[in-house]
């Protein structure tokens, strides 16, 4: 016979003394009365003759009563019984395999996973032989579904074939972390045919030995661990690399888990510092001992320089040689000679090396410089400082390196060999194809780009605002989820040019009525125009200039990931700046992305690569290393408690209902509070 609560739910009920503390807590404890002197006299009499105060003691006791009664409340809702099984019914067994990735933690070449398979494969020949039914789940990262349920000894030839080809799967195993308690939650289908059915959880996990036992008591929960002891664990937990004094800092994280050891941390740079002028400077390779006692956490750093003096945290001074500022790639690695588990003893960074994006602007019109540069006028001051504030943000985002060239006084643009094109004023005969065109108040129209420049509309320098376009005014580039929020009524215009557009341009801004803002991204053809000069305007003096350039750049020029770097059960964000993605990744992972933004999810550890061709024919490529989890590296890591399922009675079982007894003391309770109250004033 066992205590239970048949309806655990109701033990939520409990939150109601928190409720009834923080009431004490925030109460006022006086009140603010005025009396008449004569009053507090006759007053302080009655208390000299008492002799024993009493009310903190009663306070106490009406805190105590009340907090009994609301647990007494909580208790009756959770339906408390004794319970006697009837032991002749308990022929099911639920079998639950965790599958988190340090069950791939080995021994002899046999790992966890397997050894947990083998114990379930044993455990149901046992059952079927006593003419049982067995319920398997292999826990993963979101178990929904029964591997195999309630199958009778007619059918145990095909449950021991699936466990056995289960066991020889190498990829069975899950790289992440298991959901256990969503396991424990799916057994409930079970426990309504049969709640007498018996849970066995084979796992690496370590629990309390007592709450093992008592879990095994109340709710026939049985843990079955298959850690082996001799098993260890050395593990790249984590690496970064951020820039200090312009060189590259990088930051390992690596730890021993159950023994102290010695492990060799083996680091190797491609690609230092490789530009077109140097395409030939070797890697880099750093091999660096590390101590490290068993269960701690290590903190290595590379640097050029000095070290610091942070504790804990072992600094390598790198040299001339050594240091860089961009790279390729980057692999960390532990020379461990032999632990348990091999998949987290490496790690890739990559994005060490940004992509250049080669930016062109042209001005017409050359604003006087001022001082000893009198003579040599320059071009638009707020459209340079916009550039460069895209510049260092790109830059900040790991996403490009902006490469920003001028075009001198009385020099002719470029038409090919650029990214982005701006032109100011005066437009060239012929529009560039390589890249995207941005126009600002332009001169002249194309009939090529769908753009005819009909008039000046001036108003007198006076300025009328602009409005966003009500079909498009949560445009990307007006509404950037990544960047900023235009708002177009902060931007006044005194003057701008009357435009015509073929209808492939979305109009983002109009001014009394005409579009004054569009944009165009389509196959080969990728335009954004602004129809009135900045100098005509109030936009360089608001947040607008740059948050438009910012968002045009984002637009036309979008990210390939988001990140270079993720764990298993975790995802990236990609994009394309052509028609397709294409993705490649471990175990022959390949997948096809048409849609974007998009979003991939990663169910297995390794490096996977992304490739898009622009329209303009570019081959661009980024990297993503994906790593398991940090937590699965403690391949002994301890838990507290499990998930307890829902449970019926069975047929047989016999429950002595206690809520008669709860509720006999519930009504003791409420009268003895009453009681308290009403003798509170004497």
């Amino acid at each position: 016979m066992s205590f239970e609560f048949l309806l655990p739910l109701g033990l939520l009920g409990l939150l109601g003394i928190v409720a009834l503390i923080i009431i004490y807590i925030i109460r006022p404890n006086y009140l603010v009365q005025h009396i008449p002197t004569t009053y507090v006299w006759r007053l302080s009499l009655r208390y000299k003759k008492r002799r024993l105060p009493t009310s903190k003691l009663r306070n106490i006791l009406l805190f105590i009563f009340q907090v009994l009664i609301l647990a007494f409340i909580a208790g009756i809702l959770a339906q408390p019984a004794l319970v006697k099984h009837n032991a002749s019914d308990r022929n099911d067994v639920i079998a639950i395999i965790d599958s988190s990735a340090s069950m791939y933690a080995e021994t002899n070449g046999e790992t966890r996973f397997q050894r947990a398979v083998d114990s379930v494969i044993d455990l149901a020949t046992d059952t079927f032989s006593k003419g049982g039914m067995v319920s398997v789940i292999v826990a993963d990262d979101s178990p929904d579904d029964y591997l195999s349920r309630r199958v009778a000894p007619e059918a145990s030839a095909q449950l021991l074939s699936e466990l056995r080809a289960l066991r020889d799967n190498e990829q069975a195993c899950y790289y992440g972390t298991s959901e256990i308690d969503a396991a424990m939650k799916l057994t409930e289908k079970v426990l309504e045919e049969n709640p007498s059915a018996d849970i066995y959880l084979f796992t690496d996990e370590v629990y309390d030995e007592t709450y093992a036992e008592q879990l095994e008591e109340r709710r026939n929960i049985h843990i079955r661990n298959v850690n082996d002891a001799s098993e260890w664990n050395g593990a790249v937990l984590g690496a970064s690399v951020e820039i200090v004094d312009t060189y590259c800092e990088l930051t390992v994280e690596i730890a021993s888990y159950n023994k102290t050891r010695e492990l060799d941390l083996y680091v190797e740079v491609s690609g230092p510092d490789v530009t077109e002028l140097n395409p030939d400077r070797k890697p880099i390779v750093i091999l660096k001992p590390v101590f490290c006692e068993k269960d701690t956490v290590k903190k290595i750093v590379f640097r050029y320089g000095s070290g610091g003096d942070d504790a804990g945290v072992i600094y390598h001074e790198l040299g001339i040689e050594e240091r860089f500022q961009t790279f390729q790639s980057i692999n960390i690695s532990l020379r461990t000679g032999g632990d348990s588990l091999s998949a987290d003893d490496s790690f890739n960074l990559y994005g060490g090396r940004l992509p250049v994006l080669k930016v062109q602007y042209a001005s017409s019109r050359r604003i006087p410089a001022s001082g000893s540069d009198r003579d040599n006028p320059g071009p638009n001051p707020f459209v340079n400082g916009a550039l460069g504030m895209v510049k260092n943000a790109f830059s900040r985002l790991q996403r490009y390196d902006v490469q920003i060239t001028e075009v001198q006084q009385g020099k002719e643009p470029a038409l090919t060999g650029f990214d982005f094109y701006v032109f100011e004023h005066d437009m060239p005969e012929v529009l560039p194809s390589d890249g995207v065109v941005f126009l600002l108040d332009p001169n002249v129209g194309w009939a090529g780009a769908g753009i005819s420049v009909i008039s000046v509309n001036d108003f007198n320098k006076t300025l009328t605002s602009c409005m966003a376009d009500v079909d498009n005014e949560n445009h990307f580039v007006m509404n950037d989820p990544n960047g900023f929020k235009l708002v177009p009524d902060r931007i006044g215009v005194s003057s701008y040019k009357v435009l015509t557009c073929d209808p492939s341009y979305d109009v983002l801004m109009t001014c009394d009525s005409d579009p004054v803002l569009l944009v165009r991204k389509d196959e080969k053809n990728q335009v954004a125009v602004l129809s009135f000069s900045v100098h005509n305007s109030t936009l360089p003096r608001e947040i607008e200039m740059g948050a438009l350039f910012f968002n045009l750049f984002d637009y036309y020029f979008p990210g390939i990931v988001s990140d270079f770097s993720a764990e298993v059960g975790g995802s990236v964000e990609v994009n394309s700046r052509g028609e397709t993605l294409s993705a490649t990744g471990p175990a022959a992972f390949s997948e096809e992305i048409t849609e974007f933004p998009g979003e991939i999810a990663f169910t297995l550890p390794g490096t996977y690569t992304f490739t898009c061709t622009t329209w303009y024919d570019q081959t661009l490529t980024a990297q993503v290393f994906v790593k398991m989890p940090a937590e699965e590296s403690d391949i002994f890591k301890s838990r507290d408690s499990l998930a307890e399922p829902d449970k019926k009675l069975a047929e047989g079982d016999i429950a002595t209902d206690l809520i008669i007894y709860l509720a006999t003391a519930l009504v003791a309770l409420a009268f003895a509070e009453w009681w308290l109250h009403t003798h509170e004033g004497r």
